[in-house]
């Protein structure tokens, strides 16, 4: 959140001070802070500002500067009365509170230029030894953002003395600074921790949306203190654009609060929270983006969203500490594991709550660090618990699936019973198949049987869904189909409508069932099945409503009669339905072109292209020994 690292620049000189003031006396005679009142400032840009004899007469006080959005380019001279008795080394240390770009002059003279994010301190010999007397100290300020959510201030703080006990101060007051916030670090790396190891649950299984959100929510609550730590470690060193980069990153870390209330519940977001993620974006975008822009561009837009905006987003994201409570309402609803669930992230949201409110409506210097310190700490207890929580939701998950794949297992063995491991067939006849469930089971079946009479019986079925429901229902059909051999196709579709209806099974199924006498005349029946190729060409019949629909559907028959050496096609339409990674249907053309290969052949053919539903493909062949008469 900002304001987690909206302090960074203003506390920079008071801790400075703060170790000057402890500095024995001696030493803290060699070190002088160079007073408000003694500098004064322009906005505007005129190269010749730096000289030593300049009118002040029209330029402002310093002490009563206040940034505004026009200021981006700004002047400050500064009269210092140097004081370098015992300095071996005098030196200029300068700290900001800002990313500028600083140019200093000294007694008219260029000095040094310096690109600097909240700089931590830095050492510019500016003056020979021990010359004393008033010098005048020019800075050339570019701005280009300003401190996030904290009224803005001065630019840049000053302070003279000897170069050792200077780098001394700089080195302690950061070394301090690590040390007074290594245990929020701690607790925050913790948290980040957890999140790592969320994500990492997530990438082995996919449908804890749970993990993930509550992942992202971690990485993001650390990813401030990380920020803020590498800035203490390499001060001086770390990228502006890296630090905004980071920054931007986790200001949706309200967002990610939404997202794992409901995901933990179950439930989906109200569209009303939608206003979060805007503001998320919002702030994201408006902090990373001034730095990439020109400083009368970056300026104003920093100003207006970490300034005139502050308030507003505030209350957007103290909004979004509601989400907890929301996500789980009412609680009569919630079984006991649950409800311990839902505490923990009550508490959660009432933790963030109470800090984002005390940003807007409270004093936030005084009351922003004590209570992100103790946020920090309940924080982290909650993510643990909630950790805790998702592990054993992920081993009751675990256990589940391995129960249904064992079921799977044995549902797969019961439809491969069901599935003829050779053909029946009458003489003069020759069948082939290829049989590809789309999962562990499917809903396509098929039977192949020599009628006596010497009639071959082909009947094909697809039924609607997928999974054990299905293959339940197609091993009822074969059941009941054994039982229909004296009947005509017809007959035997009606046969199977009623046994659907009887069973009060949902759902329906397309069917077809066709029977070749020995002399060649094929006898057609279908209920909404695909029909047939002969020879490579679809054969015209009545598609006829599936099984399970309507207990009174009659069903017509097709006569046809075949030659010596045609050959029939059936399938289900798993082959025309296949999809390739395009979104491309294989389609009912190229399904016609290779309807008069074999079997296997089409079926490999639409896997290949992608499949994306079950697979039945049959071919028969009508070879008598004698021509039909």
């Amino acid at each position: 959140m900002v304001s987690r690292s909206s302090l960074w620049g203003n506390r920079l000189f008071a801790l400075f001070m703060g170790l000057f003031v402890a500095v024995p006396g001696t030493l803290r005679a060699q070190v002088t802070a160079v007073p408000f009142d003694h500098c004064v400032y322009r906005l505007g840009d005129d190269p010749a500002w730096f000289a030593v004899n300049l009118d002040e007469s029209s330029w402002k006080s310093y002490a009563n500067y206040r940034i505004t959005s026009e200021a981006y380019l700004l002047w400050v001279r500064c009269h210092v009365v140097l004081d370098t008795n015992g300095i071996e080394h005098p030196v200029l240390l300068a700290t900001s509170d800002g990313y500028q770009q600083v140019e200093l002059f000294a007694d008219g003279q260029a000095i040094h230029e310096l690109n600097a994010r909240n700089m931590p301190g830095k050492l510019f010999p500016i003056v020979p030894a021990h010359t004393d007397g008033t010098h005048v100290i020019v800075l050339r300020v570019v701005q280009k953002t300003v401190v996030p959510g904290v009224t803005p201030g001065r630019p840049l703080y000053l302070m003279y003395g000897d170069q050792t006990l200077l780098r001394i101060l700089v080195s302690e007051t950061w070394g301090d600074k690590v040390r007074d916030e290594l245990p929020v670090f701690t607790s925050y790396l913790v948290i980040g921790a957890c999140g790592l190891l969320l994500l990492g649950l997530f990438l082995l299984d996919r449908s804890q949306s749970a993990a993930y959100w509550l992942g992202i929510y971690c990485c993001l609550v650390a990813l401030p203190r990380v920020n803020m730590m590498l800035y203490y470690v390499l001060f001086g060193k770390y990228p502006a654009v890296l630090e905004a980069a980071f920054f931007g990153i986790s200001m949706f870390e309200s967002w990610a609060l939404v997202r794992v209330s409901f995901a933990l519940a179950n439930r989906r977001v109200p569209e009303v929270y939608r206003i979060v993620f805007a503001a998320c974006v919002f702030v994201s975008v408006g902090s990373v983006l001034p730095v990439f822009l020109p400083p009368q561009w970056s300026l104003p837009l920093s100003m207006f969203v970490q300034v005139t905006c502050f308030k507003p987003v505030w209350c957007i994201w103290t909004f979004a500490c509601t989400a907890p409570f929301v996500a789980f309402w009412p609680w009569s609803r919630l079984g006991n594991r649950m409800r311990i669930v839902a505490g923990l992230c009550t508490v959660w949201g009432a933790v963030e709550g109470w800090f984002q409110f005390q940003q807007v409506v409270l004093n936030r210097e005084t009351w922003s660090n004590q209570v992100q310190d103790w946020m920090s700490l309940a924080v982290a207890a909650l993510v643990i618990a909630l950790l805790g929580y998702v592990f054993y939701q992920q081993r009751l998950v675990a256990d589940e699936r391995a129960e249904l794949r064992g079921e799977l297992a044995a549902a797969r063995q019961v439809q491969h019973l069901l599935v003829p491991d050779r053909m029946y067939v009458a003489p003069g006849i020759t069948v082939t198949s290829a049989f590809l469930p789309a999962r562990e089971v499917g809903g396509d079946f098929y039977l192949c049987r020599a009628l006596p009479g010497g009639v071959q019986r082909l009947l094909l079925g697809d039924v609607s869904g997928k999974g054990v429901a299905a293959a339940l229902t197609s091993a009822l059909l074969l059941g009941a189909a054994d039982r229909c051999d004296d009947l005509r196709p017809p007959a035997v579709l009606k046969e199977l409508n009623s046994s659907l209806r009887n069973n009060g099974v949902s759902g329906f199924t397309t069917c077809l069932c066709a029977d070749l006498l020995p002399g060649g005349l094929l006898l057609i029946a279908n209920a909404g099945q695909l029909p047939p190729y002969r020879n490579g060409s679809e054969i015209e019949i009545p598609a006829g409503l599936p099984l399970g629909i309507d207990p009174a559907a009659d069903y017509s028959e097709t006569s046809l009669q075949l030659d010596r050496g045609d050959m029939l096609t059936f399938l289900s339409d798993g082959v025309v339905e296949a999809r390739n990674k395009l979104g491309e249907l294989f389609g009912f053309d190229r399904t016609r072109q290779i309807s008069a290969r074999g079997a296997q052949q089409i079926a490999d053919a639409a896997v290949a292209f992608g499949q994306q539903d079950d697979i039945t493909v049959l071919t028969l062949t009508f070879t008598p020994s004698t021509t039909p008469a």
